[in-house]
C-alpha cells in the first residue's frame, strides 16, 4: 500500500465498489488503484476527512440534515441525544467538520 497523501487518494463510500472519489479528480471515478484506496461509511464522512486534510479535495455539494445527521449517529450516537437539536453545537463537540445543510 501506497504511503496516505491526500491530495491524490480514492474512497469507496458505502460500499459503492462502482466507483470511488478522487480526492484529486475532486470527483467519483470509475477507475481506482487498489494501493491508494480507503473505505470511509459516507459522503459526509468523506468531507470531514477531507475539509481537514485537503480541503480543495473535498465533495462540493450540499448536504441534507438527514445525511448529516446519520453521519453523526454513526460517529457518536450520543452526541445527538445532548445536542438539543444543535447539529453545529453537536458537529463542534466532536471536532467534526459539518458541511453545509441545504
Amino acid at each position: 500500500m501506497s504511503e496516505f497523501d491526500p491530495r491524490n487518494w480514492f474512497w469507496i463510500v458505502a460500499g459503492d465498489e462502482t466507483k470511488a472519489w478522487s480526492s484529486a479528480a475532486r470527483a467519483f471515478v470509475t477507475e481506482y488503484p487498489a494501493d491508494r484506496l480507503s473505505r470511509i461509511a459516507n459522503e459526509v464522512e468523506l468531507y470531514d476527512v477531507l475539509a481537514r486534510q485537503y480541503p480543495v479535495g473535498a465533495p462540493s455539494r450540499t448536504f441534507t440534515e438527514a445525511e448529516c445527521i446519520a453521519a453523526l449517529n454513526n460517529i457518536d450516537a450520543s452526541v445527538l441525544e445532548t445536542a438539543v437539536g444543535n447539529l453545529n453545537q453537536a458537529a463542534a463537540s466532536i471536532g467534526f467538520n459539518l458541511p453545509s445543510i441545504a
